[in-house]
């Protein structure tokens, strides 16, 4: 897909998964320039995103945490509603992100 962003490719091919995609696309070109992320898949409801500088820190992880949150990905906050510390710890060093909308 020809893009000049990765974040773009989600709505330039009009995914339909169920992810409020103005809010994830704005997530994604946050990431993108923050973290040097990349989306390198998505597949039916599910997005990967590969990370060229994740967070080094706890405090920085949990700040990316609350923005994955916001992505209301099905993985994050319901399946299974992983506790918050630990799903901001496991970000530390994490080199590709999943999400998924059911």
């Amino acid at each position: 897909m020809p893009a000049r962003r990765s974040a773009d490719v989600p709505a330039i091919v009009g995914w339909a998964a169920e992810a409020p995609l103005p809010l994830l696309c704005a997530l994604l070109r946050s990431w993108e320039e923050r973290f040097g992320a990349r989306v390198v898949s998505g597949f039916g409801g599910a997005l990967t995103v590969s990370v060229a500088r994740p967070p080094l820190d706890v405090p920085h992880a949990e700040q990316l945490a609350l923005e994955h949150v916001l992505s209301t990905a099905d993985n994050i906050v319901d399946d299974p509603p992983t506790p918050f510390p630990e799903y901001a710890n496991r970000l530390v060093g994490r080199r590709q992100w999943r999400f998924w909308w059911d």
